[in-house]
């Protein structure tokens, strides 16, 4: 169940002020304890780490996702509860995330409350684990424990993911799963890798101190910058052929927004579907560039052009699949189910499409959930050669081609889903409002296969 934005708007502050009250309870309790017989040696190793947590913090890169960051701060943070008492451990998260929200980056006052909030109750989350596994912080020795270490780290990352998880589900209205997947989704490998880092660098610290810090430091950064490198790439690649979907799209105003609801629409059947979630955002990628070989100089004129085809301009046609693929595969993280998706979302059920005829399950079911959303939307928005059909005459024309160009299992959800009719209908008032007049143009009479 859904539940109404005003609704999941009051859940959400209420959500970020119980985890604000927990971070103050965590710290004035901690404080209480709190040993203040603060030597040389803790004193230099609170400067040192909070200096390079800040400059970890301040380095965090965007991700192609969201609004999710990659960071190394959890190292120098995580370490600093194997160094210092919980207090002072909690006081470096907190006084990070202070200056880089609120001076530097200068979020809205509820993000930086709730981030500070969250990350003093991590700190003290992954403190407790530590010392109940048989932990003891210390800035003059460091004992090699792999469970409470481990456990602490782990302990950390747990908490930090499944409060921001909860706090974005809320303010995106994304269920649990979905957010999930959209922030930390990729990033599973990097955390695993990363945690034995921060008890390395204590180590270092307890034996070196800053030169010790260093050490670890410096690689660090180098290997985050490669990364950076090949991220950026990555997004340039994608961003030129989300660029090359707006162009295509250009070209017609009929099509315009087409690709993104198309991936709308696909990412909702398949979810209804019961796909996995990683699965579910291939496909709905895959949905978004599912035209993008259109972008080619032959296929303008087919694209612009209102009456009938010829029989070679539909050979040519048809053959976009292949390039859009092509086009899709020049980036790696896009091979595989993405490339195989787009090139196979002409291919009808009953093995009469194209590019290579497959049917049935032969079909990646990503090309089939595009199949159907590709044609959904089609038939629900103005073409030169007729208008928009009335959504239950959308559903005559699913029920009707089930098993024949549609997967009859995606075809039975899309006759059954609420959120469909629901987006469909978004998407025909904005088009209303977008182009007031109407057309005059009629339906083609007996069509062999559902309207596009």
């Amino acid at each position: 169940m859904t539940l109404p934005h005003q609704s999941r708007q009051r859940l959400l502050y209420f959500y970020v002020s119980a985890v604000a009250v927990g971070a103050a309870i965590a710290l004035v309790s901690t404080a209480w304890n709190q040993e203040w017989d603060l030597s040389t040696r803790l004193v230099n190793g609170l400067i040192v780490i909070l200096a390079l947590a800040l400059v970890a913090e301040l380095s965090s890169v965007k991700m192609h996702i969201g609004t999710s960051t990659m960071s190394i701060v959890h190292i120098p943070l995580i370490a600093s509860v194997f160094l210092f008492p919980p207090f002072l451990a909690m006081i470096i998260g907190a006084a990070t995330l202070l200056v880089v929200e609120a001076l530097v980056r200068r979020k809205p006052i509820i993000k930086i409350v709730f981030n500070i909030s969250k990350e003093i109750l991590a700190l003290g989350v992954a403190a407790s684990v530590f010392y109940a596994l048989g932990g003891h912080h210390s800035v003059d020795r460091f004992d090699v424990e792999p469970l409470p270490l481990v456990g602490a780290a782990i302990a950390y990352s747990t908490a930090t993911s499944m409060a921001v998880i909860f706090a974005v589900s809320l303010s995106e209205t994304l269920d649990f799963g979905e957010t999930w997947l959209r922030v930390y989704g990729g990033s599973l490998v990097y955390d695993v890798f990363s945690t034995p880092l921060p008890a390395f660098l204590a180590y270092l610290y307890v034996w070196k101190e800053l030169f010790g810090v260093v050490a670890l430091a410096v690689p660090l950064f180098v290997v985050r910058h490669i990364y950076v490198q090949n991220l950026r790439l990555e997004q340039s690649g994608r961003e030129l052929l989300e660029l090359m979907v707006k162009n295509i799209e250009a070209r017609d105003p009929y099509t315009s927004g087409h690709s993104q609801r198309v991936a709308q629409y696909a990412r909702v059947v398949a979810k209804e579907a019961g796909i996995s979630f990683r699965h579910v955002e291939q496909i709905a990628t895959a949905a978004l560039l599912h035209d993008v070989g259109k972008t080619y100089e032959e296929y303008g004129a087919l694209i612009r052009k209102e009456g009938k085809l010829t029989p070679d301009e539909k050979r040519l046609l048809q053959s976009h699949p292949v390039r859009s693929a092509e086009l899709v595969s020049t980036i790696s993280t896009l091979q595989g189910a993405i490339a195989k998706a787009v090139r196979h979302h002409h291919e009808n059920f009953d093995g009469t499409g194209y590019p290579d005829g497959l049917s049935g399950d032969d079909i990646p079911i990503g090309a089939r959930v595009i199949m159907i959303a590709d044609t959904l939307d089609a038939m629900t928005t103005d073409r030169p050669y007729r208008q928009a059909l009335p959504f239950e005459r959308v559903l005559e024309e699913v029920r009707r081609f089930a098993g024949k160009q549609f997967d009859p299992r995606l075809a039975d959800i899309v006759l059954r889903s609420q959120t469909i009719r629901r987006l469909v209908s978004v998407a025909s008032q904005a088009a209303l409002q977008a182009a007031p007049i109407a057309f005059n143009r009629a339906p083609p009479s007996k069509p062999e296969r559902a309207v596009i």
